[in-house]
C-alpha cells in the first residue's frame, strides 16, 4: 500500500512548482519516489499472486499480472497522445499537469482496493498466525477440505524448513536485519545455483533490451538526413504502436505457459529477439525504425513474463519477495549501465550494438536451457 501510494502521490507532486528549476527538482524527486513505489510493489504483487492462485494455473495468472504492465503502458501512451499535444493554458493547469494527474489516479484507486485483500497465508503461517491464515483462506474458498490441504501444504513448506520466529518489534534495525538475512539465504546451499542461473538469464536480456531500445531510434534519427522535424503527435503515436506490439507476446504467455512450460517460450523468444536485431542492416528510414522496434518489442515481451513466473516458481515461499526484489534491483543497475554504454555508439557504426545485443540474447537463451522445467509452482 505504501509503495503504491508513493507512486501516485509522486505523480501529483510533480505538477507543482512555478519556476523552471522548481519544476525540474520536483520532477526528479517525483521520479525518484515513483521508482521506490514501483520497485516496492512489483515483488510483492507477483509473490502475492503466486501464493493465492492454484498451482495448475499459476503460469497464466502471473502472465496476466505481467500483462497489466503492458496494458498500463498502452493506456499511458494513448493518454499522452490524447492530452499532451493539446494547448491547455488555464492558469495553473497545463497539458502535462493534466496528464500527470490522470496517470496518478489509478495508483490511488489501487490503494483503495488493497484494503479488501486478505493477507498472504504463507506470511501468516511463517509468523505463527495459523488461525489468521485459515481465515484468509476461507475468504477465497468455502471448501473445508481444500483449505485443509492448502494449509497443510503451506505448513510443510514453511515449518519443516524454519522455526516459527518470535514476534519482533517493527524497527529499522529489524527490517534491515531481515533483509540482509533474506539476501544471504538466496545464496545458501539450496538456492545459490538457482540464483546464479537466474542472474545469468535475466541480466543479459535486460542489458540488451534497454540498451538497444535506447540506441536504435536515436541512431536512425542521427543517420537520417531527411531534415524532417518530428512532431509531438508523431512521437506519442509511435510510443502507442510500440506498446501495442507487446500485447500479442503477453497473450501467448497467458495461454501457453501452463501448457508447455516457461522454458520453451523463454528460449524461443530469446532466439527470435537475437535474430530480429539483424534486420537493422535492412532498415534505414524512420518508418522502418518503428516497424523494427515493434517487432523487437513483440518478440521480447514473453521473456519478461517468463522471468516474472520463474522467480516465484523456483524459490520457496519464504524467499519469493526477497528474491524478486533482489533481481529487480540488479535489473535497475543493469539498465543504467546499458543506457550509458549504448549511448556511446549513437554516432558510430551499428555493428557493435547489433552484435552485442544478439550475443546477450543468445547467451541468455543458452543459460535458459539449464533452468528446471517448471509447469507449475513447486514451492
Amino acid at each position: 500500500v505504501v509503495s503504491t501510494q508513493s507512486t501516485g502521490s509522486s505523480g501529483i507532486n510533480a505538477e507543482y512548482g512555478k519556476q523552471w528549476y522548481q519544476r525540474r527538482v520536483r520532477v526528479l524527486l517525483a521520479r525518484f519516489f515513483s521508482g521506490i513505489g514501483v520497485g516496492g510493489s512489483l515483488p510483492i504483487i507477483f509473490s502475492y499472486v503466486s501464493e493465492w492462485v492454484p498451482r495448475r494455473l499459476k503460469g497464466g495468472a502471473i502472465s496476466v499480472v505481467a500483462t497489466c504492465w503492458v496494458v498500463g503502458s498502452i493506456l499511458a501512451a494513448a493518454l499522452a497522445w490524447a492530452i499532451l499535444p493539446r494547448h491547455i493554458e488555464d492558469g495553473f493547469w497545463t497539458a502535462w499537469r493534466v496528464y500527470l494527474l490522470v496517470c496518478s489516479l489509478p495508483s490511488f484507486f489501487a490503494v483503495f482496493l488493497y484494503a479488501f485483500l486478505a493477507e498472504s497465508p504463507a506470511f501468516l503461517i511463517q509468523k505463527g498466525r495459523h488461525l489468521a491464515a485459515i481465515s484468509a483462506l476461507r475468504s477465497f474458498s468455502s471448501n473445508s477440505l481444500q483449505i485443509d490441504q492448502e494449509l497443510g501444504h503451506l505448513k510443510r513448506l514453511l515449518e519443516d524448513k524454519m522455526p516459527v520466529p518470535m514476534p519482533q518489534s517493527f524497527t529499522c534495525c529489524n527490517v534491515l536485519k531481515e533483509f540482509i538475512w533474506g539476501v544471504v539465504e538466496l545464496f545458501s546451499a539450496e538456492l545459490w545455483l538457482t540464483t546464479i542461473i537466474l542472474i545469468c538469464v535475466i541480466l543479459p536480456v535486460h542489458f540488451g533490451y534497454y540498451g538497444f531500445m535506447l540506441w536504435f531510434p536515436e541512431y536512425i534519427r542521427n543517420t537520417s538526413h531527411s531534415g524532417q522535424i518530428v512532431s509531438p503527435e508523431d512521437v506519442y503515436r509511435e510510443s502507442l504502436y510500440v506498446s501495442l506490439a507487446s500485447l500479442p507476446g503477453n497473450l501467448i504467455s497467458v495461454f501457453l505457459t501452463d501448457i508447455i512450460g516457461p522454458k520453451p517460450i523463454l528460449c524461443v523468444s530469446q532466439i527470435l529477439s537475437a535474430g530480429s536485431v539483424f534486420l537493422l542492416w535492412k532498415f534505414n528510414s524512420p518508418e522502418q525504425t518503428i516497424l523494427l522496434t515493434c517487432v523487437f518489442n513483440a518478440v521480447t515481451a514473453p521473456i519478461f513474463n517468463m522471468v516474472d513466473f520463474l522467480i516465484p516458481a523456483l524459490y520457496p515461499a519464504s524467499s519469493r519477495g526477497t528474491a524478486f526484489g533482489f533481481h529487480c534491483s540488479l535489473i535497475r543497475v543493469v539498465m543504467i549501465a546499458a543506457t550509458w554504454m549504448f549511448s556511446l555508439f549513437i554516432d558510430s557504426s551499428p555493428t557493435f550494438p547489433i552484435l552485442i545485443t544478439a550475443f546477450l540474447m543468445l547467451s541468455s537463451a543458452i543459460v535458459s536451457l539449464f533452468v528446471p522445467n517448471v509447469t507449475s509452482v513447486n514451492h
